[in-house]
């Protein structure tokens, strides 16, 4: 076929977190996953996904409230596991920056997956569709060779053939879900919780120093804040521009949404393992403490220097209670082995 378009897909908003006044999903990559899973199987759960995929334990830091943090992680072993662990076998075609001599082949790869893909009622979550985040393609037309796609605020869009992993960032990242994997819950279950160690501990890849992640993650963004308190208390602020705010806004959104999910997540996965409810517990800690950042800068205001102080000091109980959470899970997948 020269033509084709997945019709009636409607990007994924997480009613139920947004009635309990929090940010749902807001990751790029999880929210195309999760519209394409909707979309395949009908009806996702926003906890399984964000838990099992193990994003629910993820936090991606940049000292200066960079959005590239959001996708600055080893693509290739993150966001195909992610596919599997939601109980699809996933088709991943990537290139990144330094692979140039494979542009044209891994297009042309890239280019073929999405066609089948499509063929089939498959979405495909493709980087970098607008803005440097992810979004999906949802059809395409071979004659005039674009692609019809929606970006990661759910809006339609269309990509040329030849923008696919070069429109703007030179990086190729197509992944599909395709048939099911049979893989066993206890199995998702234990990779979860061992991914969520992995990332506190910083065991999963990041480019540092600039950037960090896991428990080291939540000092970076704690340091942010004490570099707020000295702007403000220097009047320049009003420096820092409107996209700053916007950034503050996103960073906070994506880690308290996150951390609403993990308590979820290990609340649902509990069935009455004292360490793992003890882990919920810590989690529900975590999120009330980012509550309250997430709140602020959803005000699209800068705090004054008091405030910055005290939304400091709650990122950094929400990594002390993090931490505690991480132990408990160690305790029970000790317990497991």
């Amino acid at each position: 076929m020269k033509a084709s378009v997945l019709e009636g897909i409607k990007w994924y908003v997480d009613k139920a977190a947004k009635e309990r006044g929090e940010p749902g999903i807001c990751h790029s990559f999880m929210a195309s996953l999760a519209t394409a899973i909707n979309y395949i199987a009908g009806d996702v759960d926003p906890v399984w996904l964000m838990g099992a995929s193990g994003f629910a334990f993820r936090i991606f830091m940049n000292k200066s409230l960079c959005p590239s943090a959001m996708s600055m992680f080893d693509f290739s072993a993150v966001l195909p596991e992610a596919v599997e662990q939601m109980g699809y076998q996933c088709r991943y075609v990537s290139r990144m920056w330094d692979e140039k001599e494979l542009e044209k082949h891994r297009r042309a790869e890239g280019q073929a997956a999405i066609v089948e893909g499509i063929e089939h009622g498959r979405p495909a979550v493709v980087w970098d569709v607008a803005d440097c985040e992810w979004g999906l393609i949802v059809g395409y037309e071979t004659n005039r060779k674009f692609y019809n796609s929606m970006t990661h605020a759910g809006l339609p869009s269309k990509l040329k053939y030849k923008k696919l992993g070069q429109n703007g960032i030179d990086i190729l990242s197509v992944t599909i879900p395709c048939e099911g994997n049979n893989r066993g819950r206890e199995d998702v279950i234990r990779k979860s919780l061992v991914m969520a160690v992995d990332h506190a501990e910083q065991r999963e890849y990041i480019d540092r120093p600039d950037y960090q992640n896991g428990l080291a993650g939540f000092e970076m963004w704690a340091e942010v804040m004490d570099a707020g308190v000295m702007l403000a208390e220097a009047g320049k602020l009003t420096c820092c521009g409107d996209d700053a705010l916007m950034f503050a806004e996103y960073y906070a959104g994506c880690f308290y949404g996150a951390r609403c999910y993990a308590r979820d997540y290990l609340n649902m996965i509990a069935n009455n393992d004292e360490s793992l409810k003890k882990a919920a517990a810590c989690y529900e800690e975590v999120a009330l403490c980012l509550r309250p950042v997430w709140e602020n800068f959803a005000k699209r205001e800068w705090p004054n220097a008091e405030m910055f102080k005290k939304l400091g000091q709650y990122i950094r109980d929400a990594k002390e209670a993090e931490k505690k959470g991480i132990e408990f899970i160690k305790m029970y997948l000790g317990s497991e082995t």
